[in-house]
């Protein structure tokens, strides 16, 4: 089969969806790409298992090789879990990733839905009811709010009005994930909302034992009140 003829069945099939279970929270990754290299590949290999829900390649301009690249998604793919990326939806017409999360709603949009057919989409809302509600008109399948505490890693997002979550919960039926200076220590604190799971990024692939981390997130987030 031609490359190109290739890379166009990968840019409209979808191969995974994220498992949204309503009895257990999970953990959604998401890699730094301007420090992830060669020698964090095992790595990633050894922390992912069912407690992950979904992989996400953040934003770079300093994306890794191709080499690398196609070797995340192998490893992501092989444990069944959904790897997106990061705006960059055009790169879905080379690599087999499974979506794609959008900081702020694409300017052309209409285009870009007509390019993610089957695809896993995201978007990132912090206080603006507006996200909210183009988010549920198009079936967007997940929001993100972000941020929950304060960050040293957050140069973006400003605090999320919890008012804002609990006006979500009640009027609408998307699945969000909760992110931003979550730590396990202070997960208790998200007691009041029925969220879908955490992002976490920072100092994950730097720690010694990241399985370890996303274990201990993990149990954080599913103790029974």
């Amino acid at each position: 089969m031609p490359i190109g003829l290739y890379s166009l069945n990968l840019w409209k099939m979808a191969y995974r969806k994220i498992n949204f279970n309503t009895e257990r929270k999970g953990v959604y990754i998401i890699l730094d790409m301007r420090t992830f290299t060669a020698t964090a590949l095992r790595k990633l290999n050894h922390l992912l298992s069912n407690q992950v829900i979904a992989v996400q390649l953040w934003d770079s301009d300093n994306m890794p090789s191709h080499n690398i690249l196609e070797s995340i998604i192998e490893i992501v793919h092989r444990h069944t879990i959904p790897i997106l990326i990061n705006n960059k939806y055009e790169l879905m017409r080379n690599y087999d990733f499974d979506g794609v999360h959008f900081d702020d709603i694409p300017p052309n949009w209409e285009y870009v839905k007509s390019q993610l057919t089957h695809k896993i989409v995201g978007v990132t809302c912090t206080n603006d009811m507006d996200i909210v509600q183009w988010a549920n008109d198009q079936q967007i399948d997940y929001l993100s709010f972000c941020s929950m505490f304060p960050s040293e890693n957050n140069t973006r997002c400003v605090l999320v009005d919890r008012a804002l979550i609990k006006n979500v919960q009640q009027h609408y039926a998307i699945p969000f994930f909760l992110a931003g200076g979550i730590k396990p220590h202070n997960i208790n604190l998200l007691e009041e909302i029925n969220y879908a799971g955490i992002a976490i990024v920072s100092g994950l692939m730097s720690a010694e034992n990241p399985k370890e981390v996303i274990n201990t997130y993990y149990q954080a987030l599913n103790i029974k009140p």
